[in-house]
């Protein structure tokens, strides 16, 4: 049984989660959010940092629509965004970029030239190879790279034409 005290911060955090947002939410909606929060960020509704958790929560919400916690490919965006987030250094761009291709597993040259533009554009920030950005910044940038790095390897191979295969042999 919830204690009045457990009831009371769950619907305060309701109302912060809404604000954030920017519109109302439903019960419903609410109940899988704080299941979201606990599943993958250790969350407790009385803990001290619940409203911090649920401002961030639902400001990256805000920012990426399906940021639901559920969407495939989710725990590796998180696990990148974690990597990146929890270390408390400064890179220039490039140096970065190379960081992140190494965890992400993906080859530079690879990726479309305007690509990590957008990456850093989706983070709010600038891309320049000679910027310094810190680690915590740089963040919600892999947790965008990683969707991309996903989507990348779950594509299908393209066959080859029946001209080409004739070529090959």
């Amino acid at each position: 049984m919830a204690t009045k005290q457990y009831i009371t911060k769950y619907h305060q955090l309701k109302q912060v989660y809404s604000r954030e947002l920017g519109k109302e939410i439903a019960d419903v909606t609410w109940y899988r959010v704080v299941a979201t929060l606990k599943q993958h960020f250790n969350f407790n509704v009385l803990g001290s940092d619940a409203n911090k958790i649920v401002e961030t929560f639902a400001g990256f919400k805000r920012r990426y629509g399906s940021f639901t916690g559920r969407g495939e490919g989710f725990s590796e965006r998180w696990q990148a965004f974690k990597h990146f987030y929890e270390m408390d250094v400064q890179y220039h761009g490039e140096e970065f970029m190379k960081l992140l291709a190494d965890y992400l597993k993906i080859n530079l040259d690879d990726v479309p030239r305007s690509t990590p533009y957008y990456w850093f554009e989706r983070a709010e920030l600038s891309f320049s190879a000679e910027n310094i950005y810190h680690s915590k910044d740089l963040a919600l940038v892999a947790f965008v790279a990683a969707k991309w790095a996903i989507n990348r390897r779950s594509q299908p191979m393209k066959s080859a034409t029946i001209e080409v295969l004739t070529l090959a042999i």
